[in-house]
């Protein structure tokens, strides 16, 4: 797709030797990379940053983030059973243009994820919770090793390799990785966009459609923001650094082709297959009326303009108390203003700017800034590790914060196993004061650990030998920044072998939802007022959202529980409740309903009473 003449006179992006780095500040006494530790950085990390060993490396700490268990647990959260569901409509006949969720819902974002997902479910066998899982895991390491590759080309192997690190052990980069979500395609795809505009803009690659490519499929993974990111990043970089003639060489004419028959043409499909239902979704409801507010138009996760800031400083974690040595360092050695940092600092801002513009704000959003954050912390933690005189006394302190964070953490792994084995009741009281009181939590937490004994206690021994590690001999940046991706990943290990599977096991409606279509059967049976998606993706049956104030009743409905606990006591008696789940929240509550709808009613039932819904109380006696 690009011209091969060109293509032999400039480099593509490949694992050899990367060029001379962009023209920087002139380096200070001792600003050079040395053997030992202290002022000019450590020769071990140098080694291990450079290729191949630096992809093995990062390969399998991508591996241990967000492969381990990856299906080992049910899902128990809204988001991950809607995606799945429209996965299981695609591969049982809803069809791959714009399958409906549970037969009933028009998709609220366009279906690269679910296609790619698919495909993994048909190599596999069927639809499971690994395989839907799936992608989000693989654009998560690919998104390290894009990270690496393109970094190194941009500035050096250190700085690719410990933005690679910091990026894939931030908060919230690690929760979307192991999620059935569509943030990580999407993330992925504009990583991939954004530094291949600069790239071209460098003059380092030859290539044009690939950035065109990664467009398409951001906007196939979310919509028109996948188009408008990458768009107006570089529209604000050519102003700041005044390059207007680079618009003449994007070949933008062949790249909005491209655009327009990937992206576009599924739009006019699912248009034409969904009509004004998904136009008014996905492209009104997700997206214009999120920036322009209509009557009517309610949207969900509303914070004030200030919202995203904090969003921002909880998601990078642990990362967040280094970007101390980035304002350190930068107030007392600046570095040049080349224009590759320029463009990192633009991509950051104008990402950050444009979430923040929105009444509808969540902090996973802001993964598109978060290669380009963490790029900016690695190239100021290298130049702290070549010179220790700036900022010392800030690595000695990090590094003295992370010894006392692990060594914590190991000791309260040690001690919950310890708990879990011997006092399991006294586990449940300390969680009761921290308000976690569902009553199936502690006896999951007991199974997994069981499942797992010599993994949990390793775990917390290592976490602890890094705290140890971290204050004993000199400290360094990349000292400090191996300790904390090591202790990451134990955290995410002890994570998704004990935690995650407990709490999914403790708060999935799987068990519900298999007993209650046992007792249905062949019967008919409906959602009592809104669609569940657990039910709808354990079930395997495209139930029909029911009115019980007016319309035909099917012999059964599925309702929450603090829901039907509403309904008026004459409503109520209409009704016999025949199966309740266990709670749906670590508080005890939440939970959902089979009930029976009792012979002897109308099937039809007048308009709801004028009376306001009764109080929450105690339930009734169930017969179950």
């Amino acid at each position: 797709m690009d011209d091969a003449a060109s293509s032999a006179t400039q480099p593509a992006l490949t694992l050899d030797a990367p060029p001379s780095p962009a023209p920087t500040a002139a380096p200070h006494s001792g600003d050079q990379y040395g053997a030992g530790d202290g002022g000019r950085g450590l020769a071990w990390f140098s080694d291990l940053a450079e290729p191949p060993l630096a992809i093995g490396v990062l390969s399998l700490v991508g591996a241990a983030l967000f492969l381990v268990n990856l299906g080992g647990y049910p899902f128990y959260t809204k988001g991950e059973p809607r995606e799945a569901v429209t996965v299981f409509n695609m591969l049982h006949g809803g069809g791959f243009v714009l399958p409906l969720r549970a037969g009933i819902e028009v998709p609220s974002k366009p279906l690269l994820m679910h296609w790619l997902a698919a495909i993994i479910s048909i190599l596999a066998g069927g639809v499971s919770e690994w395989t839907v899982r799936m992608p989000s895991a693989v654009f998560a390491i690919g998104g390290m090793l894009a990270a690496y590759l393109y970094l190194r080309r941009l500035f050096d192997d250190r700085i690719g390799f410990l933005a690679a690190l910091v990026l894939g052990t931030t908060v919230q980069y690690l929760q979307a990785g192991s999620g059935a979500r569509v943030d990580m395609t999407l993330t992925f795809f504009l990583e991939i966009a954004f530094f291949e505009f600069i790239l071209i803009a460098e003059g380092l690659t030859a290539r044009r459609m690939t950035l065109y490519f990664a467009i398409a499929m951001a906007v196939l993974s979310k919509g028109p923001v996948g188009l408008l990111l990458p768009g107006l990043v570089a529209l604000v970089w050519i102003a700041v650094e005044g390059r207007w003639k680079l618009l003449g060489e994007l070949g933008l004419l062949r790249g909005a082709a491209l655009v327009a028959v990937l992206a576009g043409g599924w739009y006019v499909a699912a248009a034409l297959t969904g009509g004004m239902p998904f136009v008014h979704k996905q492209l009104l409801a997700e997206n214009f009326f999120r920036f322009v507010p209509a009557g009517g138009f309610h949207e969900g996760h509303a914070h004030p303009f200030y919202y995203m800031e904090g969003a921002l400083m909880a998601g990078f974690m642990p990362w967040t108390p280094l970007l101390l040595i980035v304002f350190v360092q930068a107030a007392h050695r600046p570095r040049q203003m080349d224009p590759r940092l320029s463009y990192l600092m633009v991509w950051f801002a104008v990402v950050l700017l444009f979430y923040n513009l929105p009444q509808s704000k969540r902090g996973v959003y802001l993964l598109a800034l978060y290669p380009s954050l963490a790029a900016l912390l690695a190239i100021y933690v290298e130049a702290a590790a070549r010179l220790l005189d700036v900022s010392g006394n800030w690595i000695r302190w990090l590094s003295q914060l992370a010894a006392v964070f692990f060594a914590i953490a190991g000791l309260d792994v040690l001690l919950g196993l310890s708990l879990l084995a011997f006092a399991p009741h006294a586990l449940e009281l300390i969680l009761k004061n921290l308000v976690i009181t569902n009553y199936d939590f502690v006896p999951q937490l007991e199974l997994a650990a069981a499942a797992h004994p010599f993994v949990g206690m390793g775990l917390g021994i290592a976490m602890i030998a890094l705290g140890v590690f971290a204050i004993r001999g000199r400290q360094s940046a990349e000292r400090l920044c191996v300790i904390v991706t090591g202790g990451m990943i134990c955290i995410s290990l002890a994570a998704n072998l004990f935690v995650v599977p407990a709490l999914a096991n403790a708060l999935t409606l799987e068990p519900f939802t298999h007993e209650a279509m046992n007792l249905v059967g062949t019967r008919t049976v409906g959602y009592m007022g809104a669609l569940n998606y657990d039910v709808a993706y354990y079930s395997g049956r495209n139930l029909p959202v029911v009115s019980i104030w007016n319309g035909p009743r099917p012999e059964f409905l599925i309702a929450w529980r603090e829901e039907f606990l509403r309904l008026p006591p004459a409503t109520r008696e209409q009704f016999r409740a025949v199966l309740l789940s266990h709670p749906t929240e670590l508080d005890g509550s939440g939970g959902m309903v089979l009930l029976r709808c009792e012979p002897g009613f109308a099937p039809e039932i007048p308009g709801p009473p004028g009376a306001e819904p009764q109080p929450k109380t105690e339930p009734p006696a169930f017969d179950v």
